[in-house]
């Protein structure tokens, strides 16, 4: 810690903004108070690295999001971003109003971040603007009006997210089919149907999720198909959907797709790079434990020998250590605050009832 402090003088704003990010991984109090003068940095890049420091450094008392607040007046855009993304993730009512200001000043730069954070918040007095900045020009403005929108359950805004289907944009057309798992009918199963035939696998993705999210049977022989669709991010959401479906004859077209599944690597889970046009994804990773996590939810009353076998083959190509870190769900906003289960108990769950093993 005297290291850190000492670096945070440095005439380099790149060992500053560093110091601030190891800052936030250290965490405390000591930490916190080390950061109070880079959060008062002339570079615009170090108070960014330590408003997000702070939030990672801190813990989930509202003192923090006041501190936080005051940065959405700062005179830099990446500050003001930042902010949101904090005051967003701690889901911090108090600063609706200021976010809401945001939305109206004028530029653009920190806009996206701030629809986020509303979306996660949920306060529906962000319906009215962010139906507004769904129909932008900027298109990181309708994708993040339309995914907040979702967020919100905002059902007075489905024509505005039924809109962004087609949406020149794929990552629009993306946003607006996942935000139909929420506010969407059952005349909604048709077009995201049709989506499913999209060119980038983004916009496939979120109907997938969304035909799932909305049980719509009729869906199941298309989500069988997606099973071998080109794009893992794809390929995941179609388990995640076959369990939501609760669809037991999903369970061997699963046990297939699970032999085939590269193991996930071992070790720390790095952040995810952006390829190919895609947003950051870590898909081709969590595969198999998609897979396994949608046959728990298929569990059936009689034993499936050719399924057990495949969980047990799945089972021994991973690492003891690797069974016992906790399984990530497919739509994580969806599932804030469920029950961490481990891989183990997950590959537990998912063989048959009169089949299963204790490995």
């Amino acid at each position: 810690m005297d290291a850190l402090r000492a670096k945070a003088g440095d005439e380099s704003g790149d060992v500053r903004q560093a110091v601030a990010a190891a800052l936030g991984e250290v965490g405390g109090a000591a930490a916190r108070a080390a950061l109070a003068p880079l959060l008062t940095d002339s570079s615009d890049r170090v108070r960014r690295a330590a408003v997000l420091a702070l939030d990672r450094a801190s813990g989930t008392g509202p003192a923090v999001a006041a501190k936080v607040r005051r940065f959405l007046s700062d005179p830099a855009p990446r500050v003001r971003a930042a902010a949101a993304v904090v005051l967003g993730r701690r889901r911090d009512r108090a600063s609706v109003p200021a976010l809401l200001a945001r939305l109206d000043a004028p530029g653009t730069w920190e806009k996206p971040s701030v629809e986020v954070a509303l979306g996660r918040i949920g306060d529906r007095r962000a319906v009215r603007p962010l139906i507004r900045l769904a129909q932008s020009p900027a298109r990181w403005l309708r994708v993040c009006a339309v995914h907040a929108l979702g967020e919100i359950g905002a059902v007075e805004a489905r024509r505005t997210i039924r809109a962004g289907l087609a949406d020149p944009a794929w990552s629009v057309r993306g946003a607006a089919a996942t935000a139909l798992g929420s506010v969407g009918t059952a005349h909604d199963a048709r077009r995201l149907l049709e989506l499913l035939d999209d060119p980038h696998p983004w916009p496939r993705r979120g109907a997938v999720y969304a035909l799932g999210r909305l049980h719509r049977s009729e869906a199941l022989g298309r989500l069988h198909a997606a099973l071998v669709d080109p794009a893992p991010e794809v390929r995941v959401a179609a388990c995640w959907a076959l369990g939501e479906l609760g669809d037991l004859s999903a369970r061997r077209p699963l046990a297939r797709f699970l032999s085939a599944c590269p193991a996930p690597a071992d070790g720390p889970r790095p952040s995810p790079p952006q390829a190919g046009g895609l947003p950051a994804s870590d898909a081709e990773d969590r595969q198999l434990e998609a897979a396994v996590a949608a046959l728990a939810r298929l569990r059936p009353a009689a034993p499936d020998a050719e399924v057990d076998r495949a969980i047990d083959a799945a089972e021994g190509r991973l690492a003891a250590g690797m069974l016992e870190r906790p399984a990530r769900p497919v739509f994580a906003e969806r599932f804030a605050g469920a029950p961490s289960v481990t891989l183990r108990q997950l590959f537990m769950a998912a063989r048959s009832v009169a089949g299963a093993t204790d490995r």
